[in-house]
């Protein structure tokens, strides 16, 4: 088996190396990306997706053309130099915007699609911003920024009536009259895009971190970051043309943007955008999906339908004899899982193989139960700061409950291991960013002696060189008696009972000093109501049976002393990861409003 993963000791620290599982695919940076695609593809689909009632697809020579024309046509307008936010749903626009912007003209801002204008707002005037591309859902709001910024530039990435911009007509052009000028002045011999310099290390995307806008920091990455991560993916991922990955993430979340979007066009796979959440059944099956990039409860939701489908069929028992047949037949080289789960597959998604699920925690028992039925689930780990991706499980090394091995060229390491070996997760390499735009303060807190990149995440390596992610620094639960607990871990197992959406878990105070631990259950709406109790006291008294057996499976200090329970949904990211602040804010507020402390709202439908 190749080796993937070296260790050593540095400056009393146990580091794990990656090696990489595949030999790399190496690209210099974002232009070369795009150019070797058209190259290598030619007329394979790179996008497809709804127009309308009809499927419309684009090439990876289209993609190269529409950049350069689109490219050529920003330096006729003079944007050389200046910031190009890109805001818009996920959609085939986006990225030749995204390309044009940072291929040779200037850098480039992804913003969330999901914030309000208030916050759109403050991110344009921190991010200096100098044009907005957008798509015709955001008219109100650019011409709402065009009055409190006469100096801002917008592209539209559709046609637009006249008297809908009128207002802003001269401030104002479209994507489609950009590509025909753009095809014009290349035609006129215009290579002022195309022959432009690009300096790699230099600043290239400034990305925002999730969070309000006065909390979220603005993390400055190059090319060079974004190249080397996706060299480093094509190490850890096998994957190529015949793929099919279905976005779904906001395209604006490094996630999303170098795993889902880089990472795919550089593979030669056909990106599909996903008309909706609600959709993702239906376009699963009409794109003929192979493999989804998501975060952890997309693929919770989709576990629980199997388990929920299966139920309802009453063949458990069937099932569990061919996963005990096929287990069989897997250890003598004989893999029948997709012949046997056909019929399950055909509700998920026919041609689905690969699921690369990051963000937050997994539950291990879903990646195990998955690949029971022929389903693989690798997770990354990673930050907006490492570009993202930081270590991630592969097809040599795939341990349920871990996090993997570094990726090719990559060191992580444990800063101040405790005696279990936990501690502070530090990140190395060439694609860790530049820096916090404008806050020096923060570089010199996370960017210290050695080029390491402090992640506010605890963890353990083992001798092996295997990463397990405990939680965040910030959210960790320390106890009356020094002991520490993490919310992720007892969510995940909250997560797991029957007819429970999600949950949230914290540390709250008591009059005495002791912390302890509680939780919000929110319930599955979409749970059939004859399966649950109709009454709340019947109904707290069934979850306070499952609170009770799960805390067997801890230790009695850690166990889960109150719990509520709602209805309606978490705060959470346009990731889907809680705002733990704020949920912790909107639980305080709830029960006060409600006379309520915890001791007796435990049980009680809030």
């Amino acid at each position: 088996m190749r080796k993937i993963v070296e260790v050593h000791v540095e400056d009393n620290r146990r580091v794990s190396h990656g090696l990489g599982c595949y030999p790399l695919r190496p690209v210099k940076n974002l232009r070369e990306l795009v150019r070797n695609s058209a190259e290598a593809y030619g007329m394979a689909t790179a996008f497809t997706y709804k127009n309308g009632n009809e499927t419309a697809t684009r090439s990876y020579v289209d993609l190269n053309g529409d950049v350069n024309r689109t490219g050529t046509a920003f330096h006729d307008l003079g944007l050389q130099g200046k910031r190009i936010a890109v805001i818009s749903e996920n959609r085939y626009e986006w990225g030749v915007c995204y390309f044009a912007a940072v291929n040779g003209t200037g850098i480039v801002l992804p913003l969330d699609k999901y914030l309000p204008l208030v916050e759109v707002t403050n991110l344009v005037r921190r991010g200096k911003v100098d044009v907005l591309c957008f798509s015709p859902a955001y008219l109100d709001m650019m011409l709402s920024l065009s009055e409190q910024y006469p100096e801002l530039q917008f592209i539209c990435m559709e046609k637009i009536s006249d008297d809908a911009v009128a207002s802003i007509s001269h401030r104002i052009q479209t994507l489609p009259d950009l590509l025909v000028r753009g095809q014009q002045l290349l035609e006129q011999g215009n290579r002022s895009f195309l022959d432009a310099e690009i300096d790699d290390s230099a600043l290239a995307v400034l990305l925002f971190t999730s969070g309000t806008t006065a909390l979220a920091k603005a993390v400055m990455l190059s090319h060079h970051n974004l190249a080397v991560n996706v060299t480093s993916g094509t190490g850890i991922l096998k994957a190529g043309p015949g793929d099919v990955h279905l976005s779904m993430l906001p395209l604006h979340h490094t996630f999303e943007g170098t795993v889902g979007f880089l990472f795919m066009v550089h593979s030669g796979i056909t990106i599909a955008y996903c008309e909706g959440i609600k959709h993702i059944p239906k376009n699963m099956r009409e794109f003929g999906v192979t493999i989804l990039v998501t975060v952890p409860v997309i693929i919770e939701a989709m576990y629980k339908k199997v388990k929920d489908t299966i139920r309802k069929s009453g063949k458990e028992s069937t099932i569990n004899l061919l996963i005990a047949v096929s287990q069989a037949l897997r250890k003598i080289g004989i893999d029948l899982r997709r012949v046997f789960f056909k019929k399950i597959f055909e509700s998920l998604g026919p041609n689905l193989r690969l699921a690369v699920v990051g963000a937050a925690p997994l539950d291990p028992d879903i990646v195990i139960g998955f690949d029971k039925f022929g389903l693989r689930i690798l997770q990354g780990y990673g930050l907006t700061e490492t570009s993202p991706m930081a270590a991630g499980t592969c097809d040599l090394l795939n341990i349920p409950g871990t996090l993997g091995v570094p990726i090719a060229n990559v060191d992580v390491a444990i800063d101040k291991p405790d005696a279990n070996g936990m501690g502070e997760i530090l990140v190395r390499g060439e694609n860790v960013m530049m820096g916090y735009y404008e806050d020096e303060e923060a570089n010199q807190e996370c960017l210290i002696e050695g080029g390491w990149f402090r992640t506010g995440d605890l963890g353990s390596i083992s001798e092996k060189g295997i990463l397990r992610v405990t939680g965040r620094v910030k959210s960790m639960i320390v106890l009356g008696n020094g002991k520490k607990a993490f919310p992720e871990e007892f969510e995940t197992l909250l997560n797991g009972l029957p007819h429970v959406k999600e949950s949230f878990v914290w540390g709250h105070p008591a009059q005495d000093g002791d912390i302890q631990i509680c939780a919000k259950i929110v319930l599955d709406a979409a749970a059939p109501e004859n399966m649950l109790p109709t009454t709340p006291e019947e109904l707290g008294k069934l979850f306070d049976t499952e609170v009770r057996r799960l805390n067997k499976m801890i230790p009695a200090y850690k166990a889960i002393r109150y719990f509520i329970l709602a209805r309606e949904d978490l705060i959470k990211t346009t990731t889907l990861k809680i705002k733990r602040p704020a949920e912790l804010e909107k639980t305080h507020a709830l029960l006060t409003a409600l006379g309520l402390e915890m001791r007796k709202a435990n049980g009680k439908m809030v």
